[in-house]
């Protein structure tokens, strides 16, 4: 791992890589960390109880990067949480298995981290095959609850390549603060996986962090098959447990970080959309995970409502400057052409004129 541009009052960075049956994927991620111009003073590999030979695999062909084996899956967060925790870097980078960063990017990164202070700092997010693709420049989260991607699954020639202040970013790939992060509480182990981005950025921006997307530097994400029973990737059948997960994860995003007044003036835009997903989970086959996913929420009021208190008492920005609208964000795929594809297009178009008219109203 060669230094090239790093400068001597430099904060120190390390790299944190989350594992789960990564096989050669992760291999590929660490060669491109090996790669960096700007040298890291430790990677990390968090190991969430791959049983692929992996943690094996990482040791033969780098035997400079540290495995911790946690023994078991216990999910994004907690895995994030255990990296944050095994370092003392004043920076991390945090980034799953199967990103491939070029190798100029943790450099690019670091100079957009000195020249804005932001406490998070992503990359522009292309795919793999689909290399002249942006999957993401950052994010936002969406005032139904869900999370909308800054220049998704567009082409690079049709968007602006400018350093931007975001107001989030999805989990695959960024710098972050490591001690303003702990500070603020690190990740919210509750999530598991699925939208436990969507609660970090909400809670980092409204404490008063800053996002910013450097696009200039390059991740590559591979759309290979992802985690089993988890990942979609556009076609095939929707996993269960997925959609378990988002529809739980959303309205507990909601019900800790949005303003007791936010929830009751978008209360007949939520109930709307909450239609809608009842309806759409139905048509699927998923009547019973929409019901997991609201008795588990009841179950959990009482905790919610602890969490909630800590999260209010401690922000500093209003909901209108951190929720946006829009067209609705949905993964390409899940929605096909046709009546649904329109009736879609029109829930979209009635959610966004409310949200129009309440973001004015809303504290």
């Amino acid at each position: 791992m060669t230094d090239t541009t790093e400068r001597d009052d430099a904060p120190s960075v390390s790299a944190v890589v989350i594992n789960h049956n990564g096989g050669e994927r992760t291999l590929r991620c660490l060669a491109a960390l090996a790669r960096q111009t700007w040298r890291f003073e430790r990677i990390i590999v968090v190991d969430n109880g791959s049983q692929d030979g992996s943690p094996e695999r990482i040791r033969d062909c780098f035997p400079e990067v540290e495995v911790i084996g946690l023994g078991e899956n216990r999910g994004l967060p907690a895995a994030r949480n255990v990296g944050l925790s095994a370092i003392a870097s004043d920076l991390v980078l945090l980034a799953d298995s199967d990103i491939y960063l070029e190798a100029d990017a943790l450099s690019l990164l670091m100079s957009a981290r000195a020249a804005t202070g932001a406490t998070v700092v992503c990359p522009r997010i292309r795919l793999i095959p689909e290399r002249e693709v942006v999957q993401a420049d950052g994010a936002a989260p969406h005032f139904v609850g869900t999370m909308t991607l800054l220049h998704g699954y567009r082409r690079i020639d049709d968007v602006s390549a400018e350093r931007t202040r975001v107001r989030g970013c999805i989990g695959a790939c960024y710098l972050l603060d490591r001690r303003r992060v702990l500070e603020a509480g690190g990740f919210d182990e509750t999530y598991f996986f699925y939208f436990e981005d969507l609660e970090f950025m909400l809670r980092l921006a409204a404490l008063g962090h800053d996002f910013v997307c450097e696009p200039a530097a390059l991740a590559y994400h591979d759309r290979g098959a992802g985690t089993a029973g988890l990942s979609f990737r556009g076609t095939g059948a929707y996993p269960l447990r997925r959609a378990y997960l988002s529809m739980r994860h959303r309205w507990l995003t909601m019900l800790i970080h949005y303003r007791l007044r936010t929830l009751l003036l978008l209360l007949p835009a939520l109930m709307l959309y909450e239609l809608a997903v009842v309806a759409f989970a139905l048509s699927r086959g998923w009547g019973l995970q929409w019901l997991r996913a609201w008795s588990w929420q009841i179950r959990s009021l009482p905790a919610t409502a602890r969490r909630r208190r800590v999260a209010q008492r401690s922000r500093v920005r209003n909901d209108r400057d951190l929720l946006v609208g829009g067209p609705l964000p949905l993964a390409p795929g899940v929605i096909r052409h046709g009546a649904a594809g329109v009736a879609v297009s029109i829930l979209s178009a009635v959610l966004d004129a409310y949200w129009r008219l309440a973001r004015h109203v809303i504290g």
